[in-house]
């Protein structure tokens, strides 16, 4: 009875020495849980078995680990994903746009990231800005830079900026507001000076093949300019390599103005040049076809660059 007693007392011992050694396995888990080391955790969490909560505990580590997977090469933890989650709505407050969107990128299947990624419209390679400078025979130059703002749909909202001339000091600083028909083409452009007045407008006519026939400058004096074009095309399909486009006449207030006939020629080459009695201009386009640059030359020798730029576009329109 003894001998029976004795290692009764020493069963014991020995569950009780196994349950102590159990919980502080558990409790080393739960630290490597709570500092995202899940991989650590699970490896722990299984070899306790069905001890305390260890199998929920390794069915969260496993979710956490899978969105924290893009992570693991750093070593980052959960607070690291919230941090940069935080730090995706800051840059969305802040117009940073591009980083927002790569930011969410990153994230995974962390909290809503995938659902605010399809928020976003993304432009490839859509206008973003132009400089432009104009050189005189007096050495007088026009600087100026241009930026875009794109709506929803892929269209331009606005485009605001500024030109310089370095002799006179600023002479423009407008923000050029867009509007469109149905068909997609643009109806009205009000420039809108720093102050918020609305300085002048430009309407536009087009005809039934979307050809531009009329356009309408009018400004707050009361101003108002009417350009009448007439066109015609040689090899006028949508998809030819070249074509000829000839402005017949122009009006100016209702009344014929005489002006010099100009010729435009599109070609494979990437090069269309309009030419009249004043001027030469002479635009290049790259190989996606967007244009690059334009010159003109004018009969004085001064002549107006424009360089054109394009990068992508990131666009959020929250959810309602």
């Amino acid at each position: 009875m003894k001998k029976a007693g004795i290692f009764i007392v020493i069963l014991a011992l020995c569950v009780l020495l196994t349950a102590c050694g159990e919980q502080k396995a558990y409790d080393e888990a739960c630290a490597l849980f709570e500092t995202g080391r899940y991989a650590e955790a699970i490896e722990m969490f299984r070899a306790l078995g069905d001890f305390s909560d260890s199998p929920d505990r390794i069915k969260i580590a496993e979710t956490r680990l899978e969105q924290t997977s893009v992570w693991r090469d750093g070593g980052k933890s959960e607070a690291d994903l919230a941090l940069r989650y935080r730090a995706a709505f800051s840059d969305l407050e802040a117009g940073r746009t591009r980083e927002a969107y790569e930011a969410f990128s990153s994230l995974g299947t962390y909290r809503d990231a995938s659902a605010q990624l399809e928020q976003f419209t993304v432009l490839k390679g859509a206008l973003v800005g132009e400089e432009t400078h104009v050189i005189t025979s007096d050495s007088d130059e026009l600087r100026g830079t241009a930026v875009y703002t794109y709506g929803p749909d892929g269209r331009i909202v606005s485009r605001s900026g500024f030109c310089k001339l370095d002799k006179y000091g600023w002479f423009e600083n407008f923000t050029y507001h867009y509007t469109y028909d149905a068909s997609g083409s643009i109806a009205r452009i009000d420039a809108v000076n720093d102050s918020g007045t609305l300085s002048f407008s430009i309407q536009y006519e087009y005809n039934e093949n979307g050809r531009p026939v009329r356009e309408l400058y009018s400004d707050s004096c009361g101003t108002k300019h009417e350009y009448v074009s007439e066109y015609s095309y040689n090899n006028a399909a949508e998809n030819a390599e070249s074509y000829t486009e000839v402005v017949e006449n122009e009006m100016f207030n209702g009344h014929a103005f005489p002006v010099n006939t100009w010729q435009e020629s599109y070609c494979e080459f990437g090069v269309s040049t309009v030419k009249s009695e004043s001027s030469t201009l002479v635009n290049h386009y790259g190989a996606d076809g967007k244009k690059t640059d334009s010159v003109q030359t004018c009969a004085d020798g001064s002549q107006y660059v424009t360089t054109y730029s394009y990068d992508d576009v990131y666009i959020y329109t929250p959810a309602d």
